[in-house]
């Protein structure tokens, strides 16, 4: 006769998931609808019905090790035809939200930045970092502060070394936090997968290698076609906006570091070249950073109203994460907008002000990343490059010697 294993539920994880948007949590009564109608739940691994029965019993480890938390999309089909209303969709976003913060450190920072008065203060904060930092500048470059003398020039104000030490050092820090997350989430997801760990007892990643050109970049090239989203039924229309939004990102990624390689590498630091900023708006980089920046501040604007046509329908819950995120990424995108056209028209008592409100949003925003919704950027990737590698470590195609699949006998 089997053994008998009394549950003990993890109160403080039901909790948060409830506090989290997940309060209809208790409603399911593990009716199957919502696995049946999710475009992206299969046969092999069908949710959210098991989530949501784990979450009722509050096994935090179960959650934390599965992978199909990340695979959900929160289409709003799950919610729609839910006949009990107990949203799937909406406590699987609580849980995500719950997961982010789980491995995030110092968690101070997540809890600072998951609630409105955090993200307002971070950014004040941040604008008088930069104020400081712009202050002691002004002694070294001459220039008068806060307003330097002449036309509106951004680097007059506050030259490109002391921007790269605040961003910089920032970057460093979220990056190595970054790192530390999805380490521990690759642990968790592998262990709630089955899959054999190696000799130093710790569940392996295939060699950087193969890493990188067998699962990561299909993983992106998904991603960056967003062929989940598309699937999606309730909120497929969702797709266009997200897209617009991480291409916006990408271009200004791109915008930024041939800006910090010519202007901060290569001129101010090297002195091989001549100043490469302000570029002028026919400028080929000019065009493609103002496209960006109309990207964003659109891209967003369509996800924000989106979120709010469904709200009305009843179909998607947002959380307040969710309009943190919103209004920060929309923040960045119509300060940097604003800064330009006030730079243009010369106004400095307004155009410095604004910008230093823009690069106390970008910093926040940086921050976020493993703090955040926008880890959905970290841990989302990393559920798809896991998923194709454990489907084929379970086939016996990749990883460790094995010469049958994982569980076989034969």
């Amino acid at each position: 006769m089997a053994e008998l294993q009394r549950v003990q539920p993890d109160l403080s994880f039901i909790k948060g998931v409830m506090e989290s948007g997940g309060e209809t949590v208790k409603r399911c009564y593990q009716c199957a609808t919502c696995s049946i109608v999710c475009p992206l739940s299969t046969e092999e691994s069908p949710f959210p019905r098991k989530e949501m029965l784990w979450t009722q019993w509050g096994l935090a480890g179960k959650v934390s090790g599965d992978v199909d938390v990340w695979l959900c999309h929160q289409c709003g089909d799950c919610s729609k035809y839910c006949p009990r209303d107990a949203r799937p969709g909406d406590v699987l976003g609580a849980i995500r939200a719950n997961a982010i913060r789980y491995y995030a450190e110092p968690k101070f920072i997540a809890d600072m930045l998951s609630k409105p008065g955090g993200v307002v203060g971070a950014v004040i904060a941040a604008m008088v970092l930069v104020l400081i930092v712009a202050g002691l500048w002004s002694q070294v470059s001459g220039e008068a502060f806060p307003f330097p003398e002449g036309d509106v020039v951004y680097h007059k104000f506050m030259s490109v070394i002391p921007i790269d030490i605040i961003f910089l050092s920032i970057c460093a820090f979220v990056l190595f936090m970054s790192y530390r997350g999805v380490v521990n989430f690759w642990q968790d997801i592998s262990k709630g997968a089955g899959l054999p760990k190696s000799f130093t007892g710790t569940y392996p990643v295939p060699p950087i290698g193969i890493l990188a050109t067998q699962y990561l970049w299909p993983s992106i090239l998904e991603i960056l076609s967003h062929a989940r989203f598309k699937k999606c039924g309730q909120t497929a229309e969702r797709a266009k906006g997200h897209l617009w939004v991480l291409w916006s990102f990408i271009i200004l990624f791109a915008v930024t570091n041939f800006v910090f390689i010519a202007e901060d590498l290569f001129h101010a630091a090297l002195g091989w070249i001549g100043p490469v900023t302000p570029m002028p708006q026919y400028h080929p980089v000019k065009i493609l950073a103002n496209i960006g920046g109309i990207m964003l501040v659109a891209g967003i604007w369509m996800i924000k109203t989106m979120r709010d046509r469904k709200a009305e329908e009843g179909v998607l819950h947002s959380s307040s994460q969710d309009w943190i995120l919103i209004w920060l990424i929309f923040s960045v995108g119509a300060t940097g907008i604003a800064s330009e056209i006030f730079r243009l028209i010369n106004v400095a008592q307004i155009a410095y002000p604004v910008y230093v409100f823009h690069l106390g949003c970008v910093a926040v925003l940086f921050l976020s990343l493993p703090y955040t919704k926008f880890g959905h950027l970290l841990y989302r990737t990393t559920a798809y490059v896991f998923d194709r590698w454990a489907k084929d470590v379970k086939a016996g195609k990749a990883g460790f010697g094995l010469e049958k699949p994982i569980g076989s006998d034969h």
